[in-house]
């Protein structure tokens, strides 16, 4: 039986979650989609954001930036979104725009 007593969504369409990790036990998405209904279905405690995921809505490319204002819908809704967050890509632009979501929307703290 795993001891970690987190639930942790782990969004990236390359990466492999950390494994040095004691507190979460991950999950994976693979792309914007995924991510939407993983959300929906688990109350995750965490989620660790990606930008470029490889993701397509018709013409438009989804990235973990979308996922970051989809969750604070979901937030000012009044459903459950997770209460710590981290962003580990490699875009500094896109590292900005998550965290200015997280920031602004998503901590406990933050406005509904």
């Amino acid at each position: 039986m795993d001891a970690r007593p987190f639930n942790a969504l782990y969004i990236d369409d390359l990466r492999t979650v950390p494994d040095d990790c004691e507190l979460w036990t991950w999950t994976t998405a693979r792309s914007f989609h995924e991510a939407i209904v993983k959300l929906e279905l688990i109350e995750f405690d965490m989620v660790s954001f990606d930008h470029d995921i490889a993701s397509f809505y018709g013409y438009k490319e989804m990235t973990g930036y979308d996922i970051a204002v989809w969750l604070s819908w979901r937030k000012q809704e009044g459903l459950h979104v997770p209460t710590h967050y981290n962003v580990h890509s490699a875009n500094p632009v896109g590292v900005d725009n998550i965290q200015g979501v997280i920031d602004r929307y998503l901590l406990p703290d933050s406005p509904k």
